[in-house]
Order: structure tokens, then C-alpha cells, then sequence
């Protein structure tokens, strides 16, 4: 019942946020053309506010789906597993990153520039935002320390929150890439959040599945207006929050490995974005005609929609490595 009512709220409240928000942005666009003819319209305002109706749909249907798992079983508020704060500090770590996102947005709006923050302050942003979520981890006492492998178990590994921290920055930074296709991200964190739902209740965390239910059901709302062609977009701001979502909640539950499978098309955007670049500065020559893979695949002449549904069948080629991985273990 938990999870109907995160999934449910979640999807009403962020399709009652896009009603309200579409026709306002329209607005502001007709405005800042008629107050200033020479400059485009403020693209930046619609990623902005679209990420910021994500979040707080999300936020909100949390908060009653864990009150109706809590109503149905008190014993969760002081349960030896901490749900309470592994649940918290998941939520907390997703809207650290889309609070990092949200300057980006800001930065854009208010200098006109596509490129938003400087590559410096964003990074020790989403630094920041991971030590947050490393340290909350470690005040709890739930901070993993070691690396689980299928058939091997559980190794320790004493640099093992360092590496969780690059992969939280790294995944942001490869959301952030995979900005810009109408539906991708949104589409491919929708995918992972169904996994862990189902992830999560294998490995014994289904009360702290309200999360990843809430989410699913505002990507569903969000994806009416992010379908190709999308009238509202999450921006690096919802961008970042879908990223902290996917990389927080299997760290929170001590499976950080999950992270990596089931961001399969982030890694493959930002991945490629990476080797770009240095191929780049080792040759001087660039090794794709263009990225991430999203604007290689418009090279290649495949449409909007088709991109879309490429990049979510590779979501759930991530979501079977996932599976699989936990059946491993």
C-alpha cells in the first residue's frame, strides 16, 4: 500500500505541477520576447523550473508513502537496519545534486550562456554533495566499506568511500551530459527506479523502496510533457537529481555496485563525452564526428523518438546486468 500511494502522489502531484507549469513558461518566453527582440527566448527557464517540478512531486510523495509504511509498521521509526535515516539520507543526497543542477540552471539564466557554472565550482559542487552523503552515511554507522562481488561476497576495501564519491561525481557529470535528448534521462532513470523497486524488496530493503516508487510514478507524469518532442525538460537541475536518485539510494542500502549497471546510458553519454576528450588532447583529433551518443545518433539519422527508445532499451539492459548481479550474490 506504501508503495501504491509514493507512486500514485507522485505521479499526481508532478502532472498538477507540469499543468500549472507549461502555460507559465510559455508566458515568460512570449514576455522575454516582447521585451527584448534581439535575444532568444530564455531557454534556461524551462530545464529550471521542470527539474524543480520533479523534485518536489517527489518530495512530498515520500514523505506519505514512508508515513503509510510507518502507520502499517510502527517498528520502522527505530528499526535496528536505521531505515528512517538510510531513507533520509538517500532523499537528502538526490536533492544535494539537484540543488548543484539548480545553480547550473540559475548560472544560465542569469548570464544567457548555454555553458552554465565553470567546470571548477561544478565539480567541487558534486564533490561536496557526495562527502555530504558519505559523512551522513558514517555518522550512522552505515557507510560501506568494502565492495560486495557476485560469488566472492563481501571484500574489504578501505578506500571504498573514496570510490563510491567519484562515482557519485562521475554519474552527475554523466547525467549532465545526457542533457539535451527530449526524454532520455527521464525515460532511462524511470526504468532504474521500476529495478530497484524490485531490487530492493530481493534484498530485504522493501520499506525504503517508497523512494524509487515515488520517483517512478512522477518520471511518469514528467514524460507527457518530456516525450519527444518535449515541452518540458528537467534540465541539469532535474538531470542531477535523477543522477544522486540512482547513484544514493543502492549506496544507502550498502549495494553502491548497483549504481553502476543501472546507469548504463548515463555512463554510455558521459563515457563517450570522456573519451572525446582525451583523444582530443592526446592526438589533437577528435575520435567521434560528435557527443555524447545522443547527438552521435542524430548524426547517424535516427529520430527524437527512436533515440529515446534506444537509450531505454540500453536502461534495461543495465537493469538485467543488475539483476543479475544480485542473483550472484
Amino acid at each position: 500500500f506504501a508503495l501504491i500511494a509514493a507512486s500514485v502522489l507522485g505521479f499526481a502531484l508532478t502532472a498538477a505541477l507540469g499543468n500549472l507549469m507549461v502555460p507559465l513558461l510559455r508566458e515568460l518566453e512570449r514576455a522575454a520576447r516582447s521585451t527584448d527582440t534581439d535575444a532568444p527566448a530564455p531557454e534556461g527557464a524551462v530545464p529550471t523550473l521542470g527539474g524543480l517540478c520533479l523534485m518536489v512531486g517527489t518530495l512530498a510523495a515520500v514523505g506519505v508513502g514512508w508515513l503509510a509504511a510507518c502507520a502499517a509498521q510502527p517498528t520502522l521509526l527505530g528499526s535496528e537496519g536505521k531505515m528512517m535515516s538510510r531513507l533520509l539520507t538517500a532523499l537528502a543526497g538526490a536533492l544535494a545534486f539537484g540543488g548543484v543542477g539548480l545553480a547550473d540552471d540559475l548560472a544560465r539564466l542569469r548570464s544567457r550562456s548555454a555553458l552554465g557554472l565553470r567546470r571548477a565550482p561544478r565539480l567541487a559542487l558534486e564533490a561536496a554533495a557526495a562527502a555530504f552523503v558519505l559523512v551522513l552515511l558514517a555518522a550512522d554507522g552505515c557507510l560501506p566499506a568494502g565492495l560486495t562481488l557476485p560469488g566472492a561476497g563481501y571484500l574489504p576495501f578501505a578506500p571504498a568511500p573514496l570510490l563510491w564519491a567519484a562515482v557519485l561525481v562521475a554519474l552527475a557529470e554523466a547525467a549532465r551530459a545526457a542533457d539535451g535528448a527530449d526524454g532520455t534521462v527521464c525515460g532511462a532513470a524511470f526504468v532504474a527506479m521500476l529495478g530497484l523497486m524490485v531490487l530492493e524488496t530481493q534484498l530485504g530493503w522493501f520499506p525504503l523502496a517508497v523512494f524509487p516508487a515515488a520517483l517512478a510514478g512522477a518520471l511518469m507524469a514528467f514524460l507527457l510533457w518530456n516525450f519527444p518532442p518535449a515541452r518540458l525538460r528537467p534540465g541539469k537541475c532535474g538531470c542531477l537529481f535523477l543522477a544522486g536518485a540512482v547513484g544514493c539510494i543502492p549506496l544507502c542500502i550498502g549495494y553502491a555496485e548497483l549504481s553502476v549497471p543501472l546507469a548504463l546510458p548515463f555512463w554510455a553519454e558521459g563515457g563517450m563525452v570522456a573519451l572525446q576528450i582525451i583523444a582530443y588532447r592526446l592526438t589533437g583529433r577528435t575520435l567521434f564526428c560528435t557527443a555524447p551518443l545522443h547527438r552521435w545518433l542524430e548524426k547517424r539519422g535516427l529520430t527524437a523518438v527512436n533515440i529515446f527508445y534506444a537509450l531505454c532499451a540500453l536502461s534495461v539492459c543495465g537493469l538485467a546486468l543488475a539483476a543479475a548481479f544480485v542473483r550472484g550474490l
